[in-house]
Formats: C-alpha cells, structure tokens, sequence
C-alpha cells in the first residue's frame, strides 16, 4: 500500500503474544517518495546498509520525528547495524510512544510485559497495550486480550478479553480469530477474577483453600466463581463453627459470581440486605471477611476504605475500584456501605506473578463486582421454599455495623 500524504511508514513489530515472548517483524510498504530523508534511510536500512541507516535517521530521531524513533528502537533492539541494547531501544521506543505512534506504543507495550530494556510493569504494559489498540492497532488488540488473560487474571470470557479479540479479528488478525473460535461465548458484562484458580490461602497441611461467602435473602450464599472454580460441592463455616454442606448452584464466569445452595438454608445465618442506589464515587466502604486463615486464625476480619473509582479495572462499569485493603481469602466478601448493605462482592488485587515468585499487587487498588450484577443472577435461581430472616439496612457506626453483621459472613472451605 502506498503511504499517506504526510507521514512515513516506520518498521514494526507484530506479536504472536504468548508468554511475554517477542517474535518476527514484517516491514512495511516502500515509501511513495524517493526524496525525502526518511526514505532514503529506509532505501538504506532494506538494501542491509544498517549503518547508514542509523546515520540518517539519528538526527531526525533527535529531532522528535517518530518513525525514526521507532526504527531506531528496532536497531538497538535487534542489533543492526548498531551493539546490542534494549534500553537504548526502550528509549527511542518510549520517545515515539509519547509523540502517539501506535506500532512503538505496542513495542514498548512489549519492552514492559517481558522486561527487556525496562524493568518488568504488567501495569505499564497494560497502558501501552491499550494506547495502541485504541488507535486499531490489530497486533496491540490481541496482545492486550492476552495479557488482560494471562497476566492480569481477566477470565477469556470477560467483556475486555473478547473486546480486544474482536476488534482484532475483525482486522483479519489470525490468532484472534482463533481465540474466538475456540474461546467460549459471553453475553454478560466483565470483571476482573483474583486469578486463574483459587486463592492461595490453606487450612494447614489438610488439603483445603479457603475464599468467604454470605447469605441473601431467598436461602442463598454468594462467593466469587474462582473461590469454588472446578468443585460443585464445598462447606460452609460460621463464627461459631458448625459447618453447612453446600452446593454450587450457579455460575457467572464472566463476573466471577457463583451462588451456593446449603440444604436446609434455614440453617444459614440472616441475610445481608441488597443496597438499592448506585454508590457514588468517595463513598465509605468495608468488607468482612477471612483472609489467609493459614495465619491469621478464623475469626472474621474487617478492613474499611472508600470507592476510588465507579467503574473497574480498564474501566469495568460491573465493577468498582476501591481502596479496601484484602488478601486472598477476602475473595467472595461483601463489599458493604455505612448502612450496612451490601453495595458489591470483593474479587480481585490488582497485580500480576512472573512465574517464578509470589503475586506482586499494588496496595489499595482492589476490585468488587457491583451489587447489581448479582441481582440480574436472582430470577435465574430455583425458588426456595422458605427465605431468610434479612438484617436492618441503617445507619450506625463502624462498630455497630460489625457488630451486626459479622455474624453472617462464612468461611467457604473447598478442597484440593
């Protein structure tokens, strides 16, 4: 194809994004004009003339033109004509990134998630990613789509997963298309899940892990789908110990929400009231719930914060971002209001592992799923015979409201 008048084609990378692993590149189309600087680097760099390529495009690199910029970055970053150096090829990648070309918004993308040039940032990978894939870079998309699943824990049925993969097949992009064909389907909005299995969190040696869960009102108990992902039988625990056996009796994958039926719910401790109105952005919050009950013992915990944003992870409307601090186990509690009600289900920790250590997550950054997205769930749920006692939906200290509603937060324990 035949460049725009205006702008010159620059040499990018396309990534066949699986394990943070850079692979080929493809050139673009030769340049309209014969006459511009630009192209005759180009002339020079296609002909294997590398270090003449270098010499004409530094001085327009430093002049802030982009594509020079961004080639010179894939020189330093594969050693044409020039030594070796990935943080030399960050640079030049990072300057043409911030002047807005998408190919070296990707490329640095890249330089971020594999920690080449740069020290490792899943979350500095994220933004680059996202940059270029705003702008319909087909290879930034599908990158996107695979780190958001990969790295930050989204579920392949999440709404940004399958987003960025359709906007990516839509362009003709061939793993897209293939992660589409094979991926199940969604129909439901996202949110992001703690991470591809469940919490780390153990009951000693005993082969168990452990999330949290609450009842509602019709007999029911809500835990994230993660806590319970691939069992359909778990038991419940409540501040007095006695156990419930319980079943899972619906799953939504794409918001990590899974209810569980307890035969004879009446055994269940009183439900927790639904909050009715949209929680605005600086609102007062807490949860209760068992994080790691490997060390910190098995009596409720309550950690308090506010709605840092209205919206979730890369913009989730099913999900809020707050500042509530949790650990694994908090995973499935209620994310509740200064009235006692509960306004979303914690789920996740905004962070990602490298395979090799422990999760890294950023402090205070933390996700729930909005109130709402369960009570779309309800209508799909078997009727009870008979419903639960709810508790009062009012206004009361941080104390009080302990006090009042600890009692009906549950261990759920799964085993291994």
């Amino acid at each position: 194809m035949q460049a725009k008048p205006g702008t010159r084609p620059a040499l990018r990378l396309l990534a066949a994004f699986s394990l943070l692993v850079l692979s080929a590149y493809a050139p673009p189309a030769v340049p309209a004009s014969s006459d511009d600087v630009f192209v005759r680097g180009w002339t020079a760099f296609n002909a294997g003339h590398y270090e003449q390529a270098h010499t004409i495009w530094l001085p327009l690199a430093q002049e802030g033109d982009g594509n020079a910029q961004i080639n010179l970055g894939f020189m330093y970053d594969y050693g044409y004509g020039v030594d070796q150096d990935t943080g030399h090829a960050a640079h030049w990648y990072r300057l043409s990134a911030k002047g807005g070309l998408a190919a070296a918004q990707f490329n640095l993308g890249l330089m971020y998630a594999a920690g080449r040039g740069v020290e490792q940032s899943p979350v500095k990978a994220s933004y680059w990613f996202q940059q270029a894939a705003e702008q319909g870079q087909a290879d930034a998309q599908y990158a996107l789509a695979c780190h958001l699943r990969e790295v930050m824990a989204l579920s392949q049925q999440s709404e940004a997963v399958q987003y960025w993969l359709r906007r990516a097949a839509a362009q003709g992009h061939g793993e897209a298309q293939a992660a589409l064909g094979v991926g199940p389907g969604n129909s439901l909005q996202p949110s992001v899940s703690h991470g591809a299995g469940r919490d780390d969190v153990r009951h000693g040696q005993s082969g168990f892990s452990a999330g949290t869960a609450w009842p509602i009102a019709n007999g029911y108990a809500v835990t994230n789908n993660h806590v319970v992902a691939g069992v359909e039988q778990v038991t419940l625990i409540d501040v007095s110990g006695m156990e419930l056996t319980a079943s899972v009796v619906l799953r939504d994958e794409a918001h990590d929400l899974a209810v569980l039926g307890v035969a004879g719910s009446q055994s269940l401790p009183p439900a927790l009231p639904l909050a009715g109105d949209d929680t605005r952005l600086g609102s007062s919050v807490f949860t209760i719930g068992y994080p790691r009950i490997d060390t910190m013992g098995r009596t409720p915990k309550l950690t308090e914060g506010i709605i840092s944003s209205v919206n979730g992870f890369m913009d989730d409307p099913a999900s809020y971002q707050v500042s509530v601090p949790i650990q694994p186990g908090n995973s499935g509690g209620p994310l509740l209001n200064m009235d006692g009600e509960v306004v979303g289900v914690m789920a996740s920790m905004l962070g990602a592992t490298n395979g090799d250590s422990e999760p890294l997550f950023l402090p205070n950054v933390n996700y729930a799923i909005k109130v709402d997205v369960l009570r779309r769930l309800l209508p799909l749920l078997p009727k009870h015979r008979a419903a639960l006692e709810e508790l009062p939906g009012s206004p009361a200290t941080l104390a009080d409201l302990a006090d009042r509603i600890q009692g009906s937060v549950l261990i759920v324990m799964v085993a291994e």
